[in-house]
């Protein structure tokens, strides 16, 4: 029964494979073996958006590649998105974008995005899973403490667009669920290029809060609102390692940099960063999944 995290992986990397075609509630149930009201009530708790918002969401981005990607007509690619008219795929497309799909192209043409495959393949990629970065799920493997290769490296300047919030540790995975979607969805409506996979930011943290911000690296000049703020950081030296696994294990990683770090005389720089490398939405075991961890530092 379709009732955790990782009962519905599977069938969100199917739905994401196959966006161009129509899955009928009744269709997604019977997948996963529940009756419709069942389901509609499970996917709708884990994934945050009702199957129709999901996929019709999923349909309306695609769509959007195309329009920067391609020189495809608007019916033509209406069409390929899963759309019956239109007329139909218009009004869709102007309730979840803000403006018509000609608007869109325009603007992004304006934009110098229709030649950039990095930032159509993110939009593919990262929209599956917009509120299943740092979800919870039953380990799998989870014996030992991993032990992690840890090094030292020049990163490159980055820009961010990025909601803030202050919570508890218990719900980081529960407010990165409302920081990243809301900025993917400004840059995805604005036609900001994303040029990264989505990404946390921990300005502090104690064992009873976390300060922390949360969205996606886009390029140098992005302008963000009210609630999404542009936070930029100039090149530098970082500590950097991989963890492989559910991010229930992330802790283990942040753990182990701490440890790098005062045992070679480093000091923090900003804020610890985790990179998102795999997207939970394509790949459905969380034993697979790669988180990157970088931290800023200075000698002394």
């Amino acid at each position: 029964m379709a009732s955790t995290l990782q009962d519905i992986l599977p069938l969100l990397s199917r739905i994401s494979g196959a966006r161009g075609a129509r899955a009928s509630l009744a269709d997604l149930a019977k997948q996963a073996g529940q009756s419709p009201s069942t389901f509609q009530r499970a996917f709708s708790r884990i994934v945050g958006e009702s199957p129709k918002q999901y996929t019709r969401r999923l349909q309306l981005e695609c769509a959007a590649v195309l329009l920067l990607t391609t020189d495809d007509s608007v019916l033509h690619i209406a069409l390929a998105a899963g759309f019956d008219s239109h007329e139909g795929f218009t009004r869709a497309f102007t309730t979840q974008f803000e403006r018509p799909p000609k608007q869109f192209r325009l603007e992004g043409a304006a934009a110098g995005l229709t030649s950039d495959p990095v930032h159509a393949d993110l939009i593919t990629q990262v929209g599956p899973c917009l509120k299943l970065f740092r979800a919870a799920t039953t380990p799998h493997n989870k014996t030992a403490k991993m032990n992690y290769d840890i090094t030292t490296q020049t990163i490159d300047a980055a820009t961010y667009l990025c909601g803030s919030a202050r919570c508890e540790p218990s719900a980081i995975a529960e407010t990165l669920g409302k920081l990243i979607p809301a900025a993917y969805a400004h840059a995805t409506k604005e036609g900001i290029e994303m040029v990264g996979p989505p990404t946390t930011l921990y300005d502090s943290w104690s064992p009873g809060m976390v300060s922390i911000k949360a969205g996606v690296p886009v390029a140098a000049g992005a302008t963000g609102t009210d609630d999404i703020a542009v936070v930029a950081f100039e090149a530098g030296e970082a500590i950097t390692t991989i963890h492989t696994g559910a991010y229930d294990g992330l802790g283990d990683a942040h753990a182990a940099l701490d440890v790098f770090l005062h045992e070679n005389g480093l000091t923090a720089a900003g804020p610890l960063r985790e990179v998102y490398l795999t997207d939970p939405g394509e790949v459905p075991n969380p034993d697979e999944w790669k988180t990157q961890l970088i931290w800023p530092v200075t000698k002394g």
